[in-house]
């Protein structure tokens, strides 16, 4: 080894530059893939510590809140979990998760004045629960510190927050409606990821005062269900038990309502129930709509990994051509070696030790790399990677492994190649490759070209599919739109309302239960009609100015307007809900009624379809109610939309002007607010990521096989500087030289852009149709690909070639 080195070292003084050339291209191929492995590692490892994780189900269902919308949702009724127990002998326990947003944690500080925490991770769980999950309790009991009434467990960061200290047992938390709640429990630090998230506060599910008569309610879809399977049962038996359910059960919650489950069917819906496995839930919900946390993306995954594998193939085929470019400089010493008795054995440990070191020291500046970029990485990225000692043990061993491997294969071609040859025609300078050679090289720049392609186009699609939802017309503004949360708590939201429209810089509010992408609330309701059966509605309430407030364009009829006190009887349907029922957006749908089980309601407007949800999903059946209606028993309204007249230099000043308004009247609580702007960016958040991905990697791809041409094109001017030479001689010009050589690399060009654009049309296509709302793969995004490499590939062919061809053909034509 000590030899290898010594040889290495030659080499790196003697051929500087095309050492920097290897040492930066293998630099970028193990800087990629540490990135690439570090973010893979942290995607795949939710959920993966769970004691009895391989048992643990969550059970989706079809999304009925949709007409003929294909994805499934994670929300599901308090009944189906109870029906699951009872039904199901196969399942050892159910926990249900209900994120119980109607409940504001308040604690007292040394002066006895309330202490209100803004906490969004704030969950309602089944006694089991840490029977099933496996979070460690630091303090309590696990099998019994969520048995009781109005008991609850905290995070050992949030007891820290609250109270200053962890050993909180016994001690009471007060919620914003007055309940104590007793510490029965406190979790050690989460050093794990989960798809559950930050469990801040988990209070027992008994405590809410609901949930003593809803064990039969099938439609209260705010809570997700996980099942864990006794160690004998088959997933297949319980999911064929799952399917029974339904039809069993669900009919009495629609029976409530005034349907039948045979109604509900022959209608042409379908109420279906899905198991899927819980470690799968992080990165396998694609086409489920999550209702407790964020979800990952296992095609991103697949992606990135796939990415890494190229990337390092193109650092290895890099550095074989760089190697074998030197072959003229090179080639008399290893004869001579080979004449004076160099053993096998010994090119062996010269060609594999030179690759082993070149490795070596392209590792260790790719880990300096990371070290000294990695905060603007995670910045640019959206990641929150660290390196620290708690993960180096893996890291280390990824990175020997590829080391070793990438030694392996970067030294086993040059010692082929130069193990072939005759030294006698080395000696002589007749070294030729020959044309099996030369197909290989080319073959290794085109699949090189071709990996650019995919990752250039690919990266455009993004771009382009994302400027798209930007610009996109939703059917509403959603730009200077906030929505004031838990605006109930002033006493009277309406009349906060009305001093909020007198604020500097306020265009206007309006009181509401729901703003488009923070709608909650849906029912089944069924025209007034002999035979006519149910349809799923989301809706929401509103006031008079909610309509006008967010842009709504009236196809047909009238808003709520005070005036007509009848209003508040009145609804306003979207074009799909019209379109559903079968009646028609013309003057003739007014004065038509719908109902369910709380009223009859009568039409007064038809709005233009807007997008109330994401852009990934169609336009549903929606309709907004009077604010004093009570379409499902009295839906509170929490809300008040806000529209601004300033611009984002102002907004801070018109913020504080609300929060100092929103003192006046619920001192020492915090304000809660969204803005719609921020709100849709939120959906989109997976996209950007892999955009930013994407364009990230494709810039280090583009820099690598840049690399390969210029190896490429050193390697055939090596070969052809005698052709070179010849052909100034007999009165070529530079600039004829120059297009000769240049024109077989754009050749090898067009070939990988023909192979990449069915390739990368698929790929995308595959991609875009997880969005209801696409681009179509437009010409310009495979011409924009095409000239980015064209230009990058004929400075390099052309610079090389004219320095070529600009040399003295006396000193190539002396051996002559």
């Amino acid at each position: 080894m000590l030899s290898s080195f010594k040889l290495f070292t030659r080499s790196l003084k003697r051929n500087k530059l095309f050492s920097s050339i290897n040492i930066l291209g293998l630099t970028v191929g193990f800087f990629s893939s540490i990135l690439i492995y570090m973010y893979v590692q942290d995607e795949m490892s939710y959920d993966q510590f769970h004691e009895h994780g391989d048992r643990i189900y969550r059970v989706n269902q079809t999304f009925i809140w949709g007409e003929d919308n294909p994805n499934l949702f994670s929300g599901t009724g308090p009944g189906m979990g109870y029906s699951i127990a009872q039904e199901i002998p196969e399942v050892e326990h159910v926990v249900r998760i209900h994120t119980a947003g109607e409940m504001l944690p308040i604690t007292f500080d040394e002066r006895g004045q309330e202490k209100f925490f803004n906490d969004d991770h704030l969950v309602a769980v089944d006694s089991n629960f840490f029977e099933v999950f496996t979070f460690p309790l630091l303090y309590g009991d696990q099998k019994t510190c969520l048995d009781v009434p109005r008991s609850a467990v905290l995070s050992y960061e949030t007891a820290e927050k609250f109270f200053g200290d962890p050993q909180v047992i016994g001690r009471t938390l007060t919620m914003d409606d007055g309940e104590l709640f007793t510490i029965t429990g406190v979790m050690a630090p989460l050093e794990n990821n989960s798809y559950l998230g930050s469990l801040d506060v988990l209070v027992s599910l008994n405590s809410i005062e609901r949930m003593k008569t809803s064990n039969w309610n099938w439609l209260w879809t705010m809570f997700e269900t996980f099942i864990m399977l006794d160690d004998n049962a088959d997933p297949q038996i319980v999911q064929q038990k799952l399917d029974a359910l339904p039809e069993q059960h669900a009919g009495q919650t629609l029976e409530e309502m005034g349907y039948t489950y045979e109604d509900y069917i022959a209608a042409g819906k379908q109420w279906n129930l899905y198991m899927q496995p819980f470690p799968d839930v992080y990165l396998k919900s694609n086409g489920i709509y999550t209702i407790l946390s964020g979800v990952g993306d296992f095609k991103i995954v697949a992606a990135l990994i796939g990415s890494a594998i190229f990337l390092i193939v193109l650092s290895c085929i890099n550095f074989i051509n760089l190697s074998t470019a030197q072959f003229t400089t090179r080639a008399q010493d290893v004869a001579i070696r080979k004449i004076l008795g160099g053993s096998r054995t010994a090119f062996i440990q010269r060609f594999f030790g030179e690759s082993f070191f070149y490795c070596l020291i392209a590792m260790l500046l790719s880990i300096g790399i990371l070290g000294y970029t990695i905060p603007s990485i995670n910045q640019s990225l959206g990641t929150n990677f660290e390196l620290t000692l708690a993960d180096f043990a893996q890291l280390l061993a990824f990175m020997t492994l590829l080391i070793v491997t990438i030694s392996a294969i970067c030294g086993f071609y040059p010692f082929l190649f130069f193990n072939a040859f005759r030294p006698v025609n080395a000696m002589k300078g007749e070294l030729r490759t020959g044309k099996k050679g030369v197909k290989l090289r080319n073959g290794m720049l085109i699949a090189q070209y071709v990996l650019s392609f995919l990752l250039i186009i690919g990266t455009l699609t993004i771009y382009k599919q994302l400027d798209h939802f930007e610009h996109v017309d939703l059917g509403f503004e959603k730009d200077n739109l906030m929505t004031i949360n838990n605006a109930d708590w002033t006493g009277s939201i309406e009349q906060f309302a009305n001093e909020l429209d007198m604020l500097e810089g306020v265009a206007g509010s309006s009181v509401c239960s729901g703003v488009p992408m923070l709608i909650q609330n849906g029912d089944q309701f069924t025209p007034d009609e002999p035979d006519a059966g149910a349809i799923p509605l989301n809706y929401t309430l509103a006031d008079e100015a909610y309509v006008g407030l967010l842009d709504f364009e009236l196809i047909v009829g009238r808003s709520f307007e005070k005036s007509y006190s009848s209003d508040t009887a009145g609804v306003i349907l979207n074009e799909t809900a019209a379109k559903t029922i079968g009646w028609a957006t013309d003057a003739s749908i007014l004065n038509k009624r719908i109902k369910n089980w709380s009223g009859t309601y009568k039409v007064i407007g038809v709005v233009k379809d807007f997008n109330f949800w994401s852009l990934h999903t169609p336009i549903e059946p929606f309709a907004i109610f009077h604010a004093d209606a009570k379409p499902n028993g009295g839906a509170p309204l929490t809300r008040v939309v806000v529209k601004s007249r300033t611009n984002d230099a102002d907004f801070e000043k018109l913020k504080n002007r609300i929060e100092t308004k929103w003192s006046e009247f619920v001192p020492n609580r915090p304000l809660e607010y969204t803005l719609l702007s921020e709100r849709f960016d939120q959906f989109y958040q997976t996209e950007e990521r892999f955009g930013s991905v994407m364009s990230f990697f494709a810039v280090l791809t583009i820099i690598i096989a840049s690399l390969g041409l210029f190896g490429i094109v050193v390697f055939s001017l090596e070969q052809k500087l005698k052709e070179i030479g010849v052909r100034k001689v007999l009165g070529a010009s530079v600039a004829s030289i120059v297009m000769l050589f240049s024109k077989n690399y754009i050749k090898l060009l067009l070939i990988a852009f023909a192979i990449a654009v069915p390739l990368g049309y698929y790929f995308m296509d595959v991609w875009l149709s997880d969005f209801e709302y696409r681009i179509d793969m437009e010409v310009g995004i495979f011409v924009i690909s095409l000239a980015i490499l064209l230009i990058i590939s004929l400075a390099i062919s052309v610079i090389q070639t004219t320095k070529a061809s600009l040399m003295n053909p006396a000193e190539v034509l002396k051996d002559e």
